[in-house]
């Protein structure tokens, strides 16, 4: 009973519909590289969507897929919009010049944004390109084939899902640009795009190579890049377009998203490009931290995919309750007061017993005999005197004598009395 009501209580805690609370702007950093919330200006003050023609062996294909900038249906924060990629089954471009071309030379390089996939994904990509810097590049004209330094995010089609980290280098000996595949995670990433839930990706590169990729804050992978982990293959685009440093990767003159979607409605927010960690941590607590539920709502939601959480919940939630009642109200009474099972818990252990009502009859008693009086028993008589005892041994032989002539007198008696009754 107590545990069905602690349930009960869980439940009802959990709100029918997301509580929505006010969003707050803030500044953007105007050090960072590039920064975006698409809060305040409208998509085509700073993006450029692609007009270019994407060319395969059968046909053309347009980058006709439609872009727009709006409230995700099931809103917490109202004023809060994000980038959505809308159009299912059709080719996506989008891009935007940075604030200050990137040059990755001393200082790491940190990137992060957050995705959403609002519907059941079967093929998607929602991976970003850093677009490589360079005289020739038109985002007007963005498409598959403009040259990138980095590409980075997540993708799904089938059954596969993965994370993307793919770094262009030149080789120095030839020219030649080549791309650097980073090994997969060894989690499991499903969650990430089937809960339909924002979550926020981060990748940190540094100029020895060394990578770590976040989801959500949580390290899922990290490692090197100039090692035997990694996979190398040849780059389309074999001219450098810009002098190459250290890891081998140009300047970054933009960002763009270039994807194919089976499904749409895919969620892009609040991109990030910096060389500052520091800075990095500030908008992620201004971004992604102030839209994070609080430690009970967390609790709830992952009740969804692992119900057994509630069996966890009610033992250690209810057991300490249950402790806690006992100790400060020992005189508690249990059960309904019209039972013969209402007692405290202080009072006496009773036996399981059937009403009266219930017994058989009971068998009159058989009669028994009278009890016998009490015989009169003769009164005692009283003890003899006893002589005392000697205390010592001149006083033993004293009594000594005077027994035996006592002894002597009592025969003497004796034989006169039989002299008399013989006469």
């Amino acid at each position: 009973m107590m545990f069905g009501r602690l349930l009960l209580a869980c439940v009802m805690l959990t709100p029918a519909d997301p509580v929505q609370a006010t969003y707050r702007l803030f500044q953007v950093p105007e050090e960072a590289h590039f920064a975006e919330t698409f809060d305040s200006d409208p998509l085509d003050r700073r993006w450029v969507q692609s007009k270019a023609v994407k060319e395969t062996n059968a046909e053309a294909l347009k980058y006709d897929g439609q872009w727009v900038v709006e409230e995700p249906a099931a809103a917490m924060y109202p004023g809060n919009r994000a980038l959505v990629m809308k159009s299912s089954g059709r080719h996506h471009a989008i891009a935007a010049y940075l604030h200050t071309p990137f040059t990755f030379i001393h200082t790491p390089l940190c990137l992060q944004y957050e995705v959403m996939f609002g519907r059941d994904v079967e093929c998607s990509g929602a991976y970003i390109k850093l677009l490589s810097q360079s005289h020739l590049l038109r985002l007007s004209q963005f498409s598959e084939s403009t040259p990138y330094s980095v590409m980075f995010g997540p993708d799904k089609c089938g059954t596969s899902h993965r994370i993307h980290l793919i770094v262009r280098v030149t080789d120095s000996s030839n020219g030649r640009n080549q791309e650097i595949h980073a090994p997969q995670p060894a989690d499991d990433l499903t969650v990430y795009f089937t809960d339909r839930q924002p979550h926020l990706y981060t990748l940190q590169l540094y100029q020895d190579s060394r990578y770590e990729i976040f989801i959500d804050q949580s390290l899922i992978s990290q490692g090197r890049l100039l090692t035997g982990e990694v996979q190398y293959r040849e780059s389309p685009d074999s001219q450098p377009e810009s002098p190459v440093s250290g890891l081998g990767v140009g300047s970054v003159a933009a960002l763009g998203l270039e994807l194919w979607s089976l499904s749409g409605e895919v969620m892009f927010d609040n991109f990030l490009l910096t060389d500052d960690l520091k800075l990095a941590e500030r908008w992620t607590q201004d971004t992604w931290g102030r839209k994070q539920p609080g430690r009970l709502e967390r609790l709830l939601i992952a009740t969804n995919s692992r119900p057994w959480l509630w069996g966890v919940y009610i033992f250690t939630v209810g057991l300490p309750i249950i402790l806690f009642i006992s100790y400060m109200w020992p005189d508690k009474r249990f059960g309904p007061p019209d039972q013969d099972y209402y007692y405290k818990k202080s009072d006496e252990p009773q036996l399981d017993r059937q009403p009266e009502r219930d017994l058989p009859d009971r068998q009159p008693e058989r009669d028994l005999p009278d009890r016998q009086p009490e015989r009169d028993l003769p009164d005692r008589q009283p003890e003899r005197d006893q002589p005392e005892r000697p205390t010592s041994l001149s006083d033993y032989g004293a009594v000594s004598r005077e027994g035996a002539r006592k002894r002597e007198t009592q025969k003497v008696q004796r034989k006169s009395d039989l002299e008399v009754e013989n006469e």
